[in-house]
């Protein structure tokens, strides 16, 4: 049975970014996989300390929820990361939780894990989809290098009113076979 762990990386328990990735665990499921989902806001992560400890071991020296996650991405098939976008650029919690992905990579820049498929969602109020492509690209670049495969990547353009995600029929349906997808 493939496994599919997802994170949230929004404050807003019921926003957005967590419809769009419910609906991505919801079409997972359908298609048979088991699946897990991390609230990173609900989680205590420390940020990096940048002590290298994880270039000699594949482990990271801080005792914090990480470990959870870890073991979830190690034990998982496929991956989705999800944000609201902040400043142009993923919410604080989501990039100390990126900075701390540091440990799946080894020290010469390969894939500690082998690789996984993975999907980025985004949720934003600007109206365009492509305004933050160059950041997404970035995110979707540092990803690979730890094992993380974007496949696709989903945004949520305009969504200033917190049930815009939901209420988008095309958008939610995207979700649900991107999810699907994910784990055939």
């Amino acid at each position: 049975m493939k496994k599919l762990v997802a994170f949230i990386g929004s404050p807003r328990k019921d926003g957005n970014t967590a419809a769009l990735v419910g609906e991505i665990v919801r079409g997972a499921q359908a298609a048979g996989a088991q699946t897990a989902v991390f609230d990173l806001y609900a989680m205590n992560i420390a940020p990096c300390q940048s002590c290298f400890t994880c270039r000699q071991e594949p482990a990271c020296s801080q005792q914090d929820d990480m470990a959870a996650a870890y073991q979830s991405i190690k034990d998982a098939d496929a991956v989705v990361i999800g944000s609201p976008v902040y400043m142009h650029q993923v919410t604080g919690q989501t990039k100390t939780f990126l900075d701390r992905l540091f440990p799946l990579m080894d020290a010469g820049f390969q894939p500690r894990f082998g690789t996984r498929k993975a999907i980025a969602v985004y949720s934003q109020g600007n109206p365009d989809p492509q305004a933050f492509a160059a950041a997404f690209a970035d995110n979707a670049a540092i990803l690979k290098i730890m094992g993380l495969d974007v496949a696709a990547t989903l945004v949520a353009a305009g969504a200033n009113d917190p049930r815009a995600a939901a209420g988008d029929k095309n958008l939610m349906a995207q979700a649900f076979a991107a999810g699907q997808s994910l784990v055939q």
